[in-house]
Parts: structure tokens; sequence; C-alpha cells
């Protein structure tokens, strides 16, 4: 479920380059169809599959759930985090409350959608700048992969009272336009273990084909009880 951070950063360079011609920002932060057009070529390449799926391509890896269902305190008490320098997050798949980095406040929160499944997920992810993605949504399981399409909620929070940069401001409207293309295709996500015990999650289409380009900005998680993720969230 890192689409959303993929995308941001491969269009990091277009953002230092829309930088040099100043835009008025809008109250909406509403993309100009210079970014659409950017964004639809992006977003192509990202969800570009690497090759055919292979044999039973969803029992390839580990039982996310059961290894969080496991752990003390069961899955309403732990949560999976990746904790490398501006790439923070806490993924939490229970009913735990998941806590939020404190003196936020929300400058984008998209209408809420339904989605379905049987397991619900909520999400705190680092964007970089002081900026975080709150998302939430509900997964299927298939095999050991975890699928879904985008998001039944989604807010962006930044630092109360600071004003938006440039790269901010395009980010957001990434995040944006990136939401509303997800909406319609479905992908899976796959945990695989390492040698250190910590796990990194794989991303397919529905069908098994792996996204190769979504993965290379994949970080290592572990599980952690989520009593401890707000210290993982502490700047």
């Amino acid at each position: 479920m890192r689409l959303c951070l993929s995308l941001t950063l491969i269009f990091a360079p277009i953002a230092a380059i829309a930088t040099d011609n100043p835009r008025t920002p809008t109250a909406e932060l509403t993309p100009p169809e210079a970014v659409v057009r950017l964004a639809d070529a992006a977003f192509a390449e990202l969800v570009a599959p690497g090759g055919p799926a292979e044999p039973n391509w969803d029992k390839q890896g580990v039982d996310l759930i059961a290894r969080l269902s496991a752990a003390p305190g069961g899955i309403d008490q732990t949560a999976t985090v990746a904790e490398s320098a501006g790439d923070r997050s806490v993924d939490h798949y229970g009913n735990g409350a998941l806590p939020i980095p404190s003196g936020l406040e929300p400058v984008l929160d998209l209408p809420a959608r339904p989605t379905s499944g049987d397991i619900g997920w909520r999400s705190i992810s680092e964007l970089g700048e002081g900026m975080w993605m709150r998302t939430s949504t509900r997964l299927a399981r298939r095999g050991n992969a975890l699928c879904g399409r985008g998001w039944d909620s989604l807010t962006i929070l930044a630092p109360a009272g600071r004003p938006l940069s440039e790269d901010m401001r395009f980010a957001i409207m990434v995040v944006r336009l990136m939401a509303e293309r997800m909406a319609a295709l479905e992908t899976c996500v796959i945990a695989f273990e390492q040698p250190d015990g910590s796990l990194i999650e794989r991303s397919f289409l529905s069908d098994g084909r792996s996204l190769p380009k979504v993965d290379e900005q994949t970080k290592p998680i572990r599980l952690r009880p989520l009593a401890e993720a707000a210290a993982v969230l502490t700047p």
C-alpha cells in the first residue's frame, strides 16, 4: 500500500522544475492540467507490470495477518512500523487507536468512499517537510496477499501555521491525483521475511503480476507493539 509514496518520490524532479515557474496557490490545491498530464504518464510507468505472474503467486511470502495475530497482545495491540529517517510509517490492521504526530492540521481531506474487504487497515506515513498522510481502507485476503482498491479515507496533515512550500503543494496535488487513479485499480501486497527478521512488502496487480517500480521505494518494516507507535512517529 505504498503506491502513493512511490508516485510522490517519482515526481520529485518534476516538482523541482515546477518551482522554477511560480504558480499562484489556490485554496483548493487543484492540480493544473499540465500536472494532470504528468501524473497520468508517471502513474502508467509506476503500475507497469514487471512480467507474467508466477504460479501460485499469492502463496509466496508470509501470512502477515497471522503474524500480527500471534504477536503478544494480538493484532489489536500490534502494528508494523518503518523507521527509516524521512520515511517513517505505522500500519495497523486491528481495532486499536492509531496515533497521529502532534502539531499538525489537515491541508487535504478527500471525501470518504466505501471500500470492501475482511481486513480493516489504517496507516500514518511520512511524506517529508513535516507532512504526513493518514489513510484507511478495507483489504481482502487472497492467500498471503492483501488486496484493495485505493482508500476509503485519505488526509494530508502539515505543521499547523506553517505556509506550504511549492514542493509541499505539488506533493499534495500528486496525492490527490493518485488517489483518484487508485480507486479504479486493485493492487495487492505480500510481506517477505528478510534474514534479519524484518519484512519487505512487495506489490502486485490483482492478477499476480509484479510492480517493480513501486517496490523500488519499499523500506523494511517490523512488528512492534502499538503502544510504541507514538515514539516512532515523534521527530
